[in-house]
């Protein structure tokens, strides 16, 4: 019985990850696909593949769409966790009055619904002069992944021991210390999975980003919206740059996916 129940639970797994893979799959043989191909009755899955679609998108906007999305994607994550980070272990160790209602605000702030705010966010842009600049999609971003980041954070230093911190003031650390040296090594866990996951975020935004730019910091997302000819949708090209796209996150996710898992499990195993 407990290997009909294995079996059937190992089934069921690849079932469901043949279901999130699946698409996956169909972009990356779509973009070595001609045109003929893309658009064959029933789908081809044997052919000769083409890198025609990816020298297209490399001579398109796109290279320069992408360069965009990881300067904003990189900085805003960066600055969301520096920021976080202090704020989540200020939250985490020190009492500070009001301390719930400020971090629910804080919270609320992630469920903001983009659309609610893109106007003010426009005009006060407009009148700043940083429409269509990194800056104006960096700040607007670390606003939403800074709270993110708190919320996440100060969940892996409430479980950090305060022996042990204590123990590293006895030993001459200061609070700054304490906290470079000792907390934040032993929250790097968390700090992987805040930044995929604000990373994620900042890279697959598109409301904001199509309605701040224009043409210098326009990103990824916004120039797969225009992939267009007069023929139609290039879905060739489509593919192509998507794929492309996709693959900075995934080299990322890999290097540091020993950090997600544990980050992904703290607090259930001690």
């Amino acid at each position: 019985m407990k290997i009909l129940k294995r079996v059937l639970g190992v089934v069921l797994a690849l079932f469901v990850a043949a279901m999130f893979l699946f698409p996956l799959l169909w972009v990356v043989l779509a973009s070595f696909k001609t045109k003929l191909e893309l658009l064959a009755v029933p789908p081809v899955f044997i052919f000769q593949p083409t890198l025609q679609n990816y020298i297209n998108a490399f001579n398109s906007d796109f290279p320069m769409q992408v360069r965009n999305s990881l300067i904003i994607a990189i900085s805003s994550t960066v600055i969301s966790i520096i920021l976080g980070s202090l704020t989540a272990y200020g939250f985490s160790r020190y009492a500070i009055k009001g301390s719930d209602f400020l971090q629910f605000w804080i919270l609320s702030l992630r469920m903001l619904p983009a659309i609610a705010v893109v106007v003010p966010f426009y005009l006060v842009f407009r009148m700043l002069g940083l429409l269509d600049t990194h800056i104006a999609l960096i700040l607007v971003y670390c606003l939403f992944n800074i709270s993110f980041a708190v919320w996440v954070l100060k969940g892996f230093f409430d479980e950090i021991p305060l022996e042990l911190e204590e123990a590293a003031m006895l030993d001459g650390y200061s609070p700054p210390q304490v906290f470079l040296r000792v907390a934040l090594p032993l929250a790097r866990s968390g700090l992987a999975t805040t930044a995929v996951f604000c990373l994620i975020q900042s890279l697959n935004e598109f409301l904001l980003a199509v309605s701040l730019t224009t043409r210098v910091a326009e990103t990824a997302p916004v120039g797969l919206s225009k992939v267009q000819t007069l023929m139609g949708v290039d879905w060739g090209l489509l593919s192509a740059a998507s794929v492309l796209f996709m693959l900075p996150i995934v080299i990322f996710t890999i290097i540091v996916r020993n950090e997600l898992v544990r980050g992904m499990s703290f607090g259930r195993m001690k």
